[in-house]
């Protein structure tokens, strides 16, 4: 199944290329157009290296400066990231992206493909994002009135730890920062203590003793020096902080068609490079917080511990028997079955849709 996801998406990708190539005959033909961009995380690498590359240089060198974009992080806003989805349907944002699992009160359907323990990997996280996508579009179109334009990743998500651990067995009685319901049911049935904080509030709830761990992207942590508070490492990908980019489809209704078609052309290719992104990101982090090479990121001396196969294995358990059925009751009966048809054929799970 992996192998089709993998095929379909070669397939794309040269479409697109070929798509590209008329764009360039065309970019002349391209109605001058301006909006504004909500990016991520500012100070991290989606951002940097990701989103503001490709809103204020790609996109103004393919239209060949026919579309300008203004650019500028939800951070630098003074807002969370919770907030954007509802920004987004007022007609506050025109385009914008945050982490599905910020918006999963909302809508539990923006769980679906980042739901705790569901991938080891994240060729096994595109694959699942690339089958639920459509219905992911159509909740989003229906409930909110915002139009899905692309699904990225930050890069796996891992525990930063102030505390020895050897195993995910030893998150028994700790205190640990999750982000959304599922890490906080997967921790839980650990017999560990969810605690729900924002990003920014790690750091000093890790030296305070708040908590003992906290869950956060292999570079995103490090980039936030969250390995300051912390000494150990354990690379386990909870989760991969798949994000979503979207846009208030009455803005999009308004775009040119010309403008929409070059956007999503682009946006095709930009989405598969991000997921390459995300893959870098990963061994950079990881390989930063350890000492190791480091790219992007501090270069720091953590003990990086290793994931014991008996780790998968109990984390695919917890998924399936605790995970899984704890969000589809969230959902409803409609949308697991929609699981089922898409994300569980994939990963070889059906949920009961009763």
């Amino acid at each position: 199944m992996f192998k089709k996801y993998r095929a379909i998406r070669t397939g794309l990708a040269m479409a697109a290329a070929i798509i590209m190539t008329s764009n360039l005959a065309v970019a002349d033909e391209l109605p001058s157009t301006n909006f504004k961009y909500v990016g991520t995380w500012g100070s991290l690498s989606l951002f940097k290296k990701v989103e503001k590359p490709f809103w204020t240089k790609t996109i103004l060198d393919k239209s060949n400066g026919a579309i300008k974009v203004e650019v500028q992080p939800f951070t630098e806003m003074g807002l969370k990231g919770g907030e954007i989805l509802r920004l987004l349907r007022s007609g506050v944002f025109e385009m914008s992206a945050t982490l599905l699992s910020y918006v999963g009160g909302e809508i539990p359907e923006a769980e679906a493909i980042d739901l705790a323990g569901i991938t080891r990997n994240i060729d096994e996280a595109h694959n699942i994002s690339d089958a639920y996508k459509p219905v992911l579009a159509d909740v989003f179109q229906k409930k909110f009135g915002v139009k899905l334009l692309a699904i990225i990743p930050y890069h796996a998500q891992i525990a930063y730890c102030k505390k020895p651990i050897s195993s995910i067995e030893d998150f028994k009685g700790l205190k640990v920062r999750t982000s959304g319901r599922s890490q906080g049911d997967m921790i839980a049935a650990l017999g560990g203590v969810p605690v729900g904080l924002a990003f920014g509030e790690v750091v000093p709830a890790l030296e305070k003793g708040v908590v003992d761990c906290a869950i956060t992207g292999a570079l995103s942590g490090n980039l936030a020096k969250w390995h300051q508070a912390s000494t150990h490492l354990y690379p386990l990908p909870v989760s991969w902080a798949i994000t979503f980019v979207a846009a208030n489809q009455k803005f999009w209704d308004g775009l040119d068609p010309a403008v929409q078609k070059f956007l999503i052309s682009e946006l095709d290719v930009w989405e598969d490079s991000a997921w390459e992104s995300g893959r870098s990101d990963t061994a950079d982090g990881i390989s930063c917080n350890t000492g190791g090479k480091c790219k992007d990121g501090n270069v720091a001396g953590m003990t990086l511990i290793p994931v014991k196969q008996d780790d998968y294995k109990k984390m695919k358990e917890i998924m399936a028997n605790v995970v899984v059925p704890k969000w589809a009751e969230r959902c409803g009966s409609e949308c697991a079955a929609r699981w089922n048809e898409t994300v569980g054929k994939i990963v070889n799970l059906s949920v009961s849709t009763k």
